[in-house]
């Protein structure tokens, strides 16, 4: 499995983590996310001091994201087994625990008994709020950035939704979960949380004390997280306006405008804007501004086609407080009605 580069075009100074934030904050579906980033904790973990305190809040982010759309549906309930020593009976009589806790004492007013509950207070449900309670001190730990703010608040917001869930769970439970294929929302869900406990060995102290400098093997798609991370500013920026994949006989143009009509692709190839546009290119993003199922509307002119790659830079967000005709201003000079525009790559400060 290929580890993600950290020695071209700067990519030990990008900040992922905004990147992640601002991918968070537009509304990604798990899906999606699961496309990004891959990780493969069977292998030996790796010296990468560039990464440290990557992986760990990344993960987190997937999680929550997953287990947001779980408090929004409802958590499970299932059937759990109780034991408890009650003034009536309920379920039925564990003879032996009675005996030993109750009639050997003279403590005649108490039944040791056994019985279901339906319940949110499930092994799933409990180990996803552990994992919670994991993800709150992981972020703790990594500080008060920008960047992970909404992931703090999205914890509290989901432990709240678990106030009647309990955190304890052994390891072995943990090991033992099965995967649900119905609830695909709580397979996902299962298996980040295991993967958190796991990489700091089911110990919450391990989080404050774990050596960073190792990681376990993971890979990034930096195309893939461009381009959702370019969806989170141009919706922080127009909004609903901004459509996301629609399906055309041509393809899937990245993100399509109506209002004005553009049609807008995520390219990252470093310096794209500074050479000349590949051919295939042109024919793809041609394709899609005279695709019918994507503009059912005769246009009255050839659909402006805009082409967005990296740049280091220090602007956040240069769509905000812009209007989309703006960036339409300025033609390529071989091509009619196309248009580059150079979305900058957050990066690390070098302090």
């Amino acid at each position: 499995m290929p580890l993600v580069v950290t020695t071209k075009y700067g990519c030990d100074r990008i900040d992922f983590l905004k990147m992640f934030s601002v991918c968070f904050n537009s509304g990604i579906e798990a899906k999606e996310f699961s496309k990004i980033y891959a990780v493969d904790m069977e292998q030996p973990r790796i010296k990468a001091p560039e990464l440290k305190s990557v992986l760990s809040p990344l993960i987190v982010a997937h999680f929550l994201s997953i287990v947001k759309e779980i408090v929004k549906r409802g958590l499970k309930k299932d059937y759990v087994q109780r034991e408890d020593n009650l003034k009536k009976v309920k379920g039925r009589i564990a003879i032996f625990r009675n005996e030993r806790m109750n009639i050997q004492k003279e403590r005649y007013d108490k039944v040791f008994c056994q019985y279901q509950e339906y319940s949110e207070d499930t092994v799933e449900n409990r180990l996803i709020k552990k994992a919670l309670l994991f993800s709150q001190q992981i972020l703790q730990v990594a500080g008060l950035s920008p960047s992970l703010l909404p992931l703090q608040h999205t914890v509290h917001e989901c432990l709240s939704a678990f106030a009647n869930v309990n955190d304890q769970i052994e390891v072995w439970e943990v090991k033992a979960i099965k995967h649900h294929k119905i609830f695909k929302e709580y397979d996902d869900a299962i298996k980040l949380a295991q993967m958190i406990l796991h990489r700091y060995d089911y110990n919450i102290t391990n989080i404050t004390t774990a050596e960073e400098e190792e990681c376990p093997v993971f890979w990034i798609d930096m195309a893939m997280l461009y381009e959702h991370y370019v969806l989170g500013l141009l919706r922080e920026a127009y909004g609903s306006l901004i459509h996301y994949q629609e399906r055309g006989h041509t393809g899937y143009p990245d993100f399509v405008c109506y209002s004005p009509q553009v049609v807008l692709d995520t390219k990252y190839i470093p310096r794209f804007y500074q050479g000349s546009i590949d051919t295939y290119i042109v024919r793809q993003l041609s394709g899609y501004s005279r695709d019918k199922w994507i503009f059912p509307t005769q246009p009255d002119a050839n659909i402006p086609c805009v082409i967005i790659s990296p740049i280091e830079g220090d602007e956040e967000n240069p769509f905000k407080n812009k209007p989309l005709e703006d960036f339409l201003q300025k033609e390529d000079r071989h091509l009619w009605n196309f248009h580059r525009i150079a979305v900058p790559l957050p990066m690390l400060n070098e302090n």
